[in-house]
């Protein structure tokens, strides 16, 4: 089976990282001939997926995309991103393609006009695609009840997120921190930072330590603020890493405040290496994967009390168990891939 895999770039984001272990899985468990397509040849991940399969910058324009694509005719394009469909556009109407949705449609960030654009957009290309795998049921049902696509046309298929290399780098020595929370994500006003500062200032403990994994355009202003607020020997921006699992696994918690996800990569990660979780019920997945705070503490969105509570909840051992993470292997998402592929 010949697939072409469309990304923006290499950056080590969620998205990237759940694609680069589907293709692994698929190059290694079914022997699928693979290349990827790309906007731009940056980031961290370069390197990883160059070494896999074959890698062009041919998505930067519709005609060195259309050419790509006529000159390896995959069985199937897959774009790794919704919005990365309008490549598509300019594609024969014989060529099967699947677009992935990881976020909500309407974003918190955008006003009304922008958030009905994005819909009336997806709602458009997305009539194009031949299915739409969504990475968490709370996805899929806000794509269906938006229509912007039929129930029938859209699928949910978990994010390859565990595979057997991640306990093993997880058990690699970490002696950089010690009694420390963790946060893992680009530093973006979806992923609320600011809101996980107001956070640390209101649990008023000195001896707390948050440590940030990642990198993104609102550094400069997140440190500022944290230096604003006397907050530096608190909250440490570690910056980019290939290997965050280390970090996670010798946390005390995992702290997500984002503002939407579509399904938090990094939680499956904590409950799989048995980190506590702490984390704002936003839109999506959270309460899928917590089973509605079951096996983690979920806070009212923007309730940085609350958040602040749960810390030092965790601080006095009152943890909750993980859940199990099963239907997130490698594996399975890579078998429910394939099979889809099959399908077409």
């Amino acid at each position: 089976m010949k697939l072409l895999f469309v990304l923006e770039n290499f950056t080590v984001g969620g998205v990237e990282r759940v694609t680069l272990q589907l293709i692994k899985g698929l190059v290694q468990s079914y022997q699928c001939n693979i290349e990827v397509s790309c906007q731009s040849m940056v980031g961290p991940l370069l390197d990883d997926f160059d070494s896999l399969v074959e890698v062009s910058c041919t998505a930067a324009s519709h005609r060195t995309f259309k050419q790509h694509s006529a000159d390896f005719q995959p069985d199937v394009v897959i774009f790794t991103k919704g919005g990365l469909s309008r490549l598509g556009l300019g594609l024969s109407s014989q060529c099967k393609m699947v677009a992935i949705q990881h976020v909500p449609i309407e974003l918190p960030e955008k006003n009304k006009v922008v958030n009905l654009v994005r819909r009336l957009a997806a709602s458009l290309l997305y009539r194009r695609m031949d299915r739409i795998v969504c990475v968490s049921d709370g996805i899929l049902n806000n794509l269906v009840q938006l229509k912007v696509c039929s129930k029938k046309n859209a699928l949910r298929i978990y994010n390859p997120v565990l595979s057997d290399d991640i306990q093993q780098l997880a058990n690699e020595e970490q002696h950089e921190y010690q009694d420390y929370y963790v946060c893992v994500g680009r530093l973006h006003y979806q992923k609320g930072y600011d809101l996980l500062i107001d956070s640390v200032i209101k649990l008023n403990n000195p001896n707390c330590k948050v440590v940030i994994i990642g990198d993104g355009p609102d550094r400069d202003d997140l440190e500022a603020l944290v230096h604003h607020k006397g907050l530096q020997r608190q909250i440490i921006f570690h910056g980019m890493t290939t290997n965050p699992y280390k970090f996670i696994k010798h946390a005390k918690a995992i702290l997500l405040t984002s503002r939407w996800e579509g399904l938090p990569t990094v939680l499956v990660e904590a409950s799989y290496l048995k980190t506590p979780i702490v984390t704002f019920d936003c839109r999506y997945g959270p309460d899928e994967l917590t089973q509605f705070g079951k096996y983690g503490h979920l806070v009212p969105f923007g309730d940085t009390e609350l958040f602040a509570k749960c810390i030092q909840q965790i601080e006095q051992g009152k943890g909750k168990h993980s859940v199990d993470v099963s239907n997130f292997t490698l594996t399975s998402a890579v078998k429910n891939y394939y099979n889809l592929f099959n399908s077409l």
